[in-house]
Formats: structure tokens, sequence, C-alpha cells
């Protein structure tokens, strides 16, 4: 019988290798396609096969990878259908989320990211997507509601994936943070609706890097 505090060991070692592995999906540094060497990651993490691959199951069923019996754990690819899909949603649902932030987003911290934003040319494209990522995390919380912040964090960790990889695009990471400025701009005016716009029409161009990131690598 598994005692009370070898029970908490485990479960502390589950959440520890869950949160390591899929930052480093998110990041890529876990590419596209790559099968996972679970033998590193039992010497990174410090932790037996178990609480991995409970890890990895629950990873499993955020459709970030592929455990193959007898085969092995694969990351799972990104494809076209996969940026249709989300960008389906995030130009519906990010303009709304901005509409319903715009009066509770803190102004201290929408001065900070746009310091952030214009310093983005100092930066690697890991670094800027980093900022993209925890700016739109803070919209998203600002919104007050608990129920979109659910749904639209397995949007965001997918969408990662795609940022990473389009911010290596030439001046995209350049050409974001100006839309990312004009979107700080309206929100610091309290005016709802341009910063809304503005965040539409920065997740079009966000759709269009990524289809072209993957069109150049095919």
């Amino acid at each position: 019988m598994i005692s009370s505090n070898q029970y908490q060991k485990n479960h502390t070692l589950k959440e520890k290798a869950y949160r390591i592995i899929k930052a480093k999906i998110a990041r890529c540094e876990l590419a596209p396609g790559e099968v996972l060497n679970e033998k590193a990651l039992i010497e990174e993490i410090g932790a037996s096969r178990t609480p991995i691959r409970e890890a990895l199951s629950r990873i499993e069923q955020e459709n970030l990878v592929r455990i193959i019996p007898k085969r092995g754990v694969f990351i799972q690819e990104i494809t076209m259908t996969d940026i249709s899909e989300i960008y389906q949603i995030r130009e519906i649902l990010d303009p709304f989320i901005t509409e319903l932030a715009t009066p509770n987003v803190p102004e201290n911290e929408l001065l900070k990211y746009q310091k952030l934003f214009s310093q983005v040319a100092d930066l690697d494209y890991l670094e800027s997507v980093e900022i993209d990522d925890k700016f739109h995390n803070f919209i998203l919380k600002s919104c007050n509601n608990s129920y979109l912040v659910q749904m639209m964090n397995n949007i965001y960790v997918q969408n990662q994936r795609i940022r990473v990889l389009s911010a290596r695009l030439n001046n995209r990471v350049n050409v974001s943070a100006n839309e990312h400025l004009d979107i700080i701009s309206k929100l610091l005016l309290r005016d709802a609706n341009k910063a809304a716009e503005a965040m539409r029409i920065h997740i079009i161009n966000s759709k269009k890097a990524a289809f072209e990131i993957m069109l150049n690598n095919q």
C-alpha cells in the first residue's frame, strides 16, 4: 500500500514533469515530430518512469504528444489544419477578450509592456515570443471570465509553438511588436472597440505569418 508521503511525492513529481515537458513543447525545444527521449527526461527531472508517463498521458490529452505503444512518444506535428482551426478561434475570441479586458487592465502593467515591446529589436526571437505570450495571457486574465481563461489556455499553448516558428521570419518580430504597441495605445485610451479591432488585425497578420512559415518548410 502506498503511503500518503509517497503519494504526495509522486504527485509532486508528476506535476513537475508535466510543467517541464509542456514548457519544452511550447518553446519548441522539443520540436514538432521529434521522438521524446524518456531517459533524458527522467535524469533531468529526477523522477522515476511512472510520474513521467503519467505527465505524458495528461499532455497527450491536450494534443501535444502522441504515444504509440512499442514505438515511443512523438511530439505532435503542427499542420495547416491546426493553424487554420486555432486562428479561427482566436480571430473571434481574442478581440472579444480584449474588449472585456479594456476597462480592467492596470495602466502600470500596460506601460511596462509598452516599454518591453519598444525594445524587442534588442532581443532574440525566443525572448520576444515569451513577452508576446505573457502579454496575451495578461489580457486574458484581465477579462475576468474564468471560463474563457480555462478554454483559451490550451489554445495559447498550441499557438505558442506556432509563434516560436513564425517569429523566425524576417521582420515578423518587429512588425508584431508594432501591432502590440497599437493594441496597448488603444487600451491606454480605454477604447474597447479600437483595442478589439487592433487585436483582430494582429491575429490576422499572425495567421498569415504562420501559414508562410509552414509553406516555406514544405
